[in-house]
């Protein structure tokens, strides 16, 4: 048994039992087992309970969603006071709610950006974007897009024509000739070689994620100014994939702020933390490639509900209370995090704002870790790979932090 302020594990828990009972692939596809087989039956700020009691420390948060905490009260409130104005759906017609949103999260994004996409989820948000380059494109005689193995940018077709490698929409019998992939740039020591490219007036637009998800890969810098350098000297477009590394992540605004505070990115795509705990996206851009593609925003996009919950949420992490905490956190949870690859089973480790990856040596070890972290009341990302990712809710304190790394230490330690 496992017992303290913010962890409670019973003597009687297995995680086994759990997979035949927790998954909902008795109902739905077998496809959807990506997760830890535990049941939810609530979650309050940084931890997660299943009905028998047993309580976690979330290092999930929901996979990043729940950046303000879950069940946060700020949030719910403005849920419920939405409800209450008997306006909850709105299809596609101008709200005030609507306008609001739009205009709260505009002002707290850098200037150049000057329209926003309403939508649901970051899948839809990333096939936008897609949408809007391959618009600009032939407005401007330029067809290529270029993206990075391994990448993950959603569940829908454009998603895997624009993920992973040339081969990922082969199932689809669709294939997008126009697409580009380069090699992600593992090694820190990478430059980035533009010889490997189409002619450079032939390409339209870059797509990156912020961070390479499974994990946590950031971009090496010189490798990131090299890149930024000859797509804004080439007149190319420049698209960052922000819908896990957005809303304070990373520890700033928007992830891709940490490359650099004077990037001008002409697209970035928002999900999951838009609106924690409800589901909504954004795409950001200028007026003009907004405005040049066509179809956008659907039946449920810009939902008075949604809007509610995302304004309460901005609202609490931009608060100068919140912010000054957030910088503490930060700083503790990137040092715990690097102290790691002090073990002889660790290979090394990502870390930035409050978010991570510890990457094993071998997948054996890094399996047996998560395991030993879930018994002893800790939940971590399982990517079912070399590597455990972090991501608690931003709400964490500090020494909540330290409890999680000294009983992470003492697992890891354990092996070796």
């Amino acid at each position: 048994m496992v017992k303290t302020e913010h962890r409670y594990i019973r003597g009687d828990f297995k995680l086994a039992t759990s997979i035949s009972e927790a998954h909902p692939s008795r109902y739905e596809s077998n496809n959807i087992r990506s997760q830890l087989p535990v049941m939810w039956d609530k979650a309050i700020d940084f931890n997660v309970y299943d009905k028998d009691g047993n309580k976690w420390i979330d290092l999930t948060s929901g996979i990043f969603v729940s950046n303000s905490g879950h069940s946060n009260p700020k949030i719910i409130k403005a849920i419920k006071d939405q409800i209450d104005k008997d306006l909850s759906f709105s299809f596609m017609y101008p709200t005030e709610i609507r306008v609001e949103f739009a205009e709260k999260i505009l002002n707290m994004s850098p200037k150049h950006y000057e329209k926003v996409v309403l939508l649901n989820t970051g899948s839809e948000a990333t096939d936008t974007a897609y949408k809007m380059i391959k618009h600009w494109s032939v407005k401007n005689n330029r067809k290529y897009i270029v993206c990075f193995e391994g990448s993950y940018h959603g569940r829908v077709l454009s998603g895997d024509l624009i993920s992973s490698g040339p081969n990922n929409s082969d199932w689809s019998g669709v294939r997008d000739d126009n697409i580009v992939f380069l090699k992600f740039p593992y090694d820190p020591n990478s430059e980035f070689d533009h010889s490997l490219l189409p002619p450079a007036n032939e390409i339209a637009g870059f797509i990156l994620e912020t961070y390479q998800g499974w994990s946590s890969q950031f971009y090496p810098q010189r490798y990131f100014d090299q890149l930024y350098k000859f797509i804004k000297t080439n007149g190319c477009l420049l698209c960052f994939d922000e819908v896990q590394a957005g809303f304070y992540r990373m520890g700033t605004p928007y992830g891709y702020m940490t490359y650099g505070k004077d990037l001008k990115p002409d697209i970035i795509c928002l999900g999951k933390a838009v609106a924690s705990p409800l589901p909504m996206s954004v795409v950001l851009s200028t007026a003009e490639l907004i405005d040049g593609a066509k179809k956008m925003g659907g039946t449920h996009s810009g939902n008075p509900l949604c809007c509610a919950a995302a304004i309460a949420n901005m609202d609490f992490l931009n608060h100068e209370d919140f912010q000054e905490e957030l910088c503490q956190r930060v700083g503790v949870f990137e040092r715990r995090m690097k102290s790691l690859e002090k073990y002889n089973c660790v290979d090394y480790v990502n870390a930035r704002g409050m978010v991570g990856a510890i990457l094993f040596h071998e997948r054996d070890i890094s399996d047996k870790v998560v395991v030993d972290m879930v018994y002893n009341g800790i939940m971590p990302v399982h990517t079912w790979s070399k590597s455990i990712k972090i991501g608690p809710p931003l709400t964490m304190p500090v020494s909540v932090i330290e409890e999680v790394f000294d009983t992470i230490e003492k697992i890891i330690s354990d092996i070796g």
